[in-house]
């Protein structure tokens, strides 16, 4: 009698939600996403890591009205057989959430015609991708993946779109105190659609950053980004060509004291060092479509400037920052370059050389490979580095000469099969030829490979349903 009891009540309650839900205009959608992983990395110290993961979403979309919407996407994300510290069977990591078992990944509010104005508002928690994930994304490969507390104004006329975005990245500040440690962004982006086939893209970004250090970074740190990026397709050829220049406050990050000798001023004031930094990027593909399979190949070529000694010379840093980019998209899926300003080049920057293909095997199977060729930007066997270097303890002691920037290549494979109009099953191995500079500059040694001269293996099974 008692378990019917309950069970009435939870039909009931069921039954009002739904009524509920149907009265106010909410609908749900979802995601289930399994994947199994099996990682070598480039360490000879350490052994292969076989994992299972799952990210679970439940997404709710109500339209308050018709000029007001709210939504909101429940995320848990783990592995398998990890309790997690609370002893929860499921613990949430990675990307940006730091909650147990379930937390809001995404949480906004949208306004149509904001204050009476030609503006779409959008406030609260939002993920932020901006014209394919190149200065900002949502990570989407990591279970966690990345979102903002943001406000973003939308305005959309003709042939063109202004977004205005404000980001709290990091609100960390204490109360009676000299540091900060808060972290915002201020972007506005400008597209204009129909220029050379295609559309066109300025940005300006504000980075207000008292998150990189002690006190002596506060209202020191500010840097900023100007740049274009130009998408489209003209004789058959699909195309991109994009370019961006950052300036401002350079504060040099921890990881890179370790070349701080090179400066003629102390690094640890951000007073004292300018950000000089750029990126360029181009990509040219074309599809056959009356071909078998109809195959795509692109070509590729990004150029991430880095730190040199003339850098060192004019107290500026030279490394490109890639701001909160989807990296897994561009820099070899084994993600040994996911945050390229940082200190998996060294600081100093990165090219990436890469041919990729798509075959269209069956009206349910896509293959793709892609070929990558990595070196630093900076030149590491000329006058270019020889201070770095020599101030730069994982380059050893007198390398002079000796080293060049070639960084190693990577071979990626993918296999994404259509089970069915929501279920997609993908498999996919890459392959990272280790070389010693990438030994040097990440495997924390004098000696060269030490720690990690050992190539890479990666593989996976993902299991991606969307409902």
């Amino acid at each position: 009698m008692k378990k019917n009891y309950f069970l009435a009540i939870a039909v009931a309650a069921f039954l009002l939600a739904a009524t509920v839900a149907q009265a106010a205009d909410v609908s749900f959608s979802g995601q289930f996403r399994p994947r199994l992983q099996v990682n070598n990395d480039s360490s000879d110290d350490t052994s292969g890591r076989t994992n299972l993961t799952t990210r679970v979403r439940l997404n709710a979309n109500a339209n308050v009205n018709a000029n007001t919407s709210v939504f909101m996407q429940f995320q848990s994300i783990g592995t398998w057989g990890n309790a997690g510290a609370n002893g929860n069977t499921r613990v949430s990591a990675g990307g940006s959430d730091g909650v147990h078992d379930v937390g809001l990944h995404q949480a906004f509010l949208t306004l149509k015609s904001f204050m009476g104005q030609a503006l779409d508002a959008k406030i609260g928690r939002q993920e932020i991708v901006l014209d394919g994930h190149r200065l900002f994304g949502h990570t989407g490969w990591t279970d966690g993946a990345q979102t903002n507390d943001a406000i973003r104004l939308n305005h959309s006329a003709g042939n063109h779109t202004i977004n205005a975005i404000y980001i709290a990245a990091i609100e960390n500040e204490a109360e009676n105190t000299l540091t900060k440690n808060n972290s915002d962004y201020w972007i506005l982006r400008a597209a204009t659609q129909g220029v050379l086939g295609g559309d066109l893209t300025g940005y300006f970004v504000v980075a207000d950053d008292d998150n990189a250090g002690g006190a002596e970074f506060d209202d020191n740190n500010t840097w900023y980004t100007i740049g274009a990026r130009q998408k489209g397709k003209l004789g058959g050829l699909d195309y991109r060509v994009e370019y961006y220049h950052q300036f401002g406050d350079g504060a040099v990050p921890a990881g890179a004291q370790a070349f701080s000798g090179a400066y003629n001023t102390t690094v640890n004031d951000s007073a004292d060092v300018d950000r000089n930094a750029h990126m360029f990027g181009i990509r040219v593909g074309k599809t056959f479509k009356n071909a078998k399979m109809s195959p795509t190949i692109t070509l590729w070529y990004d150029n991430l400037s880095g730190t040199d000694d003339s850098d060192a010379a004019s107290d500026d840093y030279g490394a490109f920052n890639t701001v909160q980019d989807t990296g897994h998209k561009f820099y070899g899926l084994i993600d040994n370059f996911g945050a390229v300003g940082a200190g998996g080049t060294g600081y100093y920057g990165l090219q990436d050389y890469a041919i990729k293909t798509k075959l269209k095997l069956s009206d349910t199977n896509t293959f793709k490979m892609d070929w990558h060729h990595f070196e630093t930007q900076t030149t590491l066997d000329d006058g270019d580095s020889d201070t770095l270097r020599t101030n730069h303890a994982a380059m050893g002691s007198a390398t002079t000469g000796t080293m060049n920037g070639d960084l190693g290549q990577e071979v990626d494979l993918t296999l994404v099969h259509k089970y069915d109009a929501n279920t997609k099953i993908i498999a996919g191995y890459s392959h990272y030829f280790t070389t010693t500079a990438f030994a040097r500059l990440n495997g924390g040694g004098s000696t060269a490979g030490a720690g990690a001269n050992e190539d890479q293996d990666w593989m996976y099974v993902m299991v991606d349903t969307k409902f």
